[in-house]
């Protein structure tokens, strides 16, 4: 069953369909239509924990499918421009397959 897209922003990412939306005040939520890539970004971290995301999908580069999900990657500061920023952002860092995947002991904290 596809990813619902009612009340969600569409757009494709190199040449896939995704959607984004805000999930609760407390989450950017990003999936491929086909929800095997999933990823969520909490929105009100503390100060004293690193940016992060949560991989929930069973796609992900630099990852085993078969790895238990979900599991928390720091990523770097996003520049929060813009959601629409925000979500480019963390898609082309997700898709580079250079970056290092470093593991957080998640869930975040939220302040």
């Amino acid at each position: 069953m596809p990813a619902r897209t009612t009340g969600r922003a569409k757009f494709d990412f190199r040449g896939r369909p995704f959607v984004w939306w805000v999930d609760g005040d407390r989450y950017l939520r990003i999936a491929s239509l086909d929800k095997k890539f999933v990823i969520a970004f909490p929105l009100g971290r503390v100060p004293e924990d690193p940016p992060t995301i949560e991989v929930i999908g069973s796609e992900f580069p630099g990852l085993d499918p078969s790895e238990a999900r979900p599991l928390w990657l720091v990523v770097p500061e996003p520049s929060y421009d813009s959601m629409g920023g925000m979500v480019d952002e963390l898609l082309r860092w997700s898709f580079d397959s250079e970056q290092q995947r470093i593991r957080f002991d998640g869930p975040p904290r939220w302040c």
